[in-house]
């Protein structure tokens, strides 16, 4: 493994970028990349429901995490809405790759505004040592929040976000505090900053979940059927610390559908 992989934190930053595409009127096409993880997902709909996904993980972290690509089919029937928690109510999200799920989640929501085009978050944490520090999620290149936080799961400002912690109804927050669009891009960088310390572990050096410190229950390779054969997928592993240029280019290469737009 390179030094670059190895010793990543402190390189830059924590990175994930969301990526919505709406080619026409019936389908959205979702893709998710950060350090560790690669995945997409196609949604159609008729405009009430979703009624088909297809699904792909160019990078996944654990042997399992193939097996939550057709997981991702329970979402047939979900009604659109522009409320993520009532996407989340519609299938035991445990069953789910957490990641995943958050995409498709999110290509249930840009499907019920009903709008063509693209939309893209990009959510940045610097490498960090101690808090305070601070994270900012930008939608289409304008930023939308920047937080200080006041440790890793406490922001500290600023308002309404001041001392709200990351876990705990977080997203049901802010739902009721912001509109859709608000509530959307404070979720995804919530999701982000959560899981920003990852840059800090060495998973490549892990031969499992189990050894990565992966909770157990808490999403499909988890699961105590799959949580002790849950083996490292060496090699999946990127540092876009340094930049986010190559994140999601390569979208156009597996969903057809998109490369007219």
């Amino acid at each position: 493994m390179s030094e670059l992989i190895r010793n990543r934190h402190g390189s830059g930053a924590f990175r994930r970028r969301l990526r919505l595409v709406a080619p026409d009127s019936g389908t959205v096409v979702v893709g998710l990349e950060d350090d560790m993880h690669h995945y997409e997902a196609a949604l159609t709909h008729d405009g009430e429901r979703i009624t088909g996904v297809a699904a792909a993980g160019p990078r996944m972290p654990w042997a399992p995490c193939s097996g939550a690509l057709d997981q991702l089919q329970a979402l047939v029937g979900c009604p659109l809405t522009t409320t993520a928690t009532e996407v989340f109510a519609w299938t035991e999200v445990r069953q789910q790759c957490t990641h995943l799920y958050d995409a498709a989640v999110l290509g249930v929501v840009h499907a019920a505004r009903g709008q063509t085009g693209t939309r893209q978050y990009d959510a940045t944490v610097p490498d960090w040592d101690q808090p305070p520090f601070d994270a900012w999620i930008e939608r289409d290149g304008v930023e939308v929040y920047r937080w200080q936080m006041a440790t890793t799961l406490k922001i500290e400002s600023p308002e309404p976000f001041a001392g709200r912690p990351l876990k705990g109804g977080f997203v049901h927050w802010c739902e009721q505090t912001f509109d859709p669009d608000g509530a959307e891009a404070a979720w995804v960088l919530q999701r982000t900053t959560w899981l920003s310390g990852a840059r800090r572990s060495e998973l490549e050096d892990c031969d499992d979940a189990v050894e990565s410190g992966l909770a157990p229950g808490v999403c499909w390779t988890s699961q105590p059927e799959r949580y002790h054969i849950a083996f490292r997928r060496r090699g999946t592993l990127r540092d876009h610390g340094p930049s986010s240029d190559k994140m999601l280019a390569d979208m156009t290469e597996r969903w057809p559908q998109l490369r007219s737009t």
